[in-house]
């Protein structure tokens, strides 16, 4: 992917058509990761669904001044669900699940016998609705994590009724296939997915050649938190990728490849709408209008958004201080994959998008990134 980075004067499309150098595009990223003081960033564009530009800027190791470069591996976080949804579809569509069965039927045990989810047996009635488009539309009622609410996992809402954004749930959904299946998610993310779209960087857990170029994460004030290592595959969030990798596979959703026409129209057709003022945090009860023009709504495992250019799809990823963001606007073929090792990407990704692709579009505000009061 190098030779995308050191070609002169590709012309990047932007939405509206209009074009920008990628040496002006270029300098223009380096300058603000400098001034922004982002730790480290990977941006691969995507035009008419091919990879047009990726390129790679600051650091994996600042304290060793080691730097960050297109093949390093960065930590996916909630990056991981869209491939999680895409990985349940393919197994829907070789028979192996269905949507609409509730979860519970592909358990081989009642779900209190299950040390992790027993607290699911306090409600069975509510617990027996659950199903995996719930799962992945987030409308299953289930908490984002269990630790905001006393360590357990009951339902915070009626199954069915409310966008409530969910790792529980998604992970629950992850644990519904390994059960079922009998296989490992990792073994099954290789086989479904890195393996055919030849994401040579990418895996569910942390593999040992990745030692050779992974990326340390950093907060806020330039202090190091790490690198994410996950040992056992979590649906919502434990994979590690590159902003090439994964740009392949939002190329493949776009294409609407490795999936049939009606997984395609499930995957991508809003489940539920949005009507949360934020995504997250104290905001995510309090009901508004304001992205009633966008129609903002969750398909399987992707958030939708209506724009000038048609529908898009995003996800955004947000680790301890890894954050991340994909979008995607299919009719017209253009995405960007933004992968940062830095607590300092959010609050400027309305500028990086802007710069890449043109986009002012996305749902930044309902996601929190344009907000002040945390810096």
């Amino acid at each position: 992917m190098l030779l995308l980075s050191a070609q002169k004067n590709i012309k990047i499309r932007q939405l509206d058509g209009k074009t920008i150098d990628s040496q002006i595009l270029q300098q223009r990223l380096s300058r603000l990761v400098d001034s922004a003081k982002i730790a480290g960033l990977q941006i691969a564009i995507i035009n008419h669904n091919k990879l047009i530009y990726s390129s790679s800027f600051g650091y994996k190791d600042i304290e060793n001044k080691k730097k960050l470069n297109d093949s390093t591996v960065m930590y996916a976080a909630s990056l991981t669900k869209p491939v999680s949804a895409y990985i349940f579809m393919r197994l829907v569509d070789k028979g192996i699940f269905s949507l609409d069965q509730p979860v519970y039927k592909y358990l081989k045990k009642p779900i209190e016998e299950y040390a992790k989810w027993k607290d699911l047996a306090d409600d069975p009635q509510s617990f027996n609705l659950i199903t995996p488009r719930m799962l992945l539309s987030h409308s299953s009622g289930l908490p984002v994590l269990r630790q905001l609410y006393g360590n357990k996992v009951s339902l915070i809402a009626k199954p069915g009724e409310k966008f409530y954004y969910s790792n529980e749930g998604i992970n629950l959904l992850g644990f519904l296939i390994e059960e079922y299946t009998g296989k490992k998610l990792e073994d099954i993310a290789r086989e479904e997915v890195f393996g055919p779209l030849q994401m040579r960087h990418t895996s569910m857990i942390w593999e040992n050649k990745f030692e050779n170029n992974f990326s340390n994460a950093y907060f806020k004030d330039g202090k190091k938190y790490g690198s994410e290592r996950r040992e056992s595959s979590r649906a919502a969030g434990s994979m590690s990728t590159t902003a090439n990798d994964y740009a392949n596979f939002i190329i493949s959703l776009m294409k609407k490849k490795g999936l049939s026409d009606k997984a395609y129209s499930e995957l991508l057709k809003p489940q539920i709408m949005v009507k949360s003022k934020r995504g997250f945090g104290p905001l995510k009860d309090t009901i508004t209008n304001e992205n009633n023009e966008i129609n903002l709504a969750w398909g399987l495992g992707v958030g939708l958004f209506d724009s000038p250019f048609g529908k898009a799809f995003f996800h955004t990823g947000h680790g301890e201080a890894n954050q991340n963001y994909a979008v995607a606007f299919p009719e017209i073929g253009t995405a960007v994959v933004i992968l940062s090792s830095s607590e300092n990407f959010e609050k400027n990704n309305a500028q990086i998008l802007k710069l890449c692709i043109g986009d002012t579009y996305s749902p930044l505000k309902w996601l929190g990134h344009l907000d002040r009061d945390s810096e």
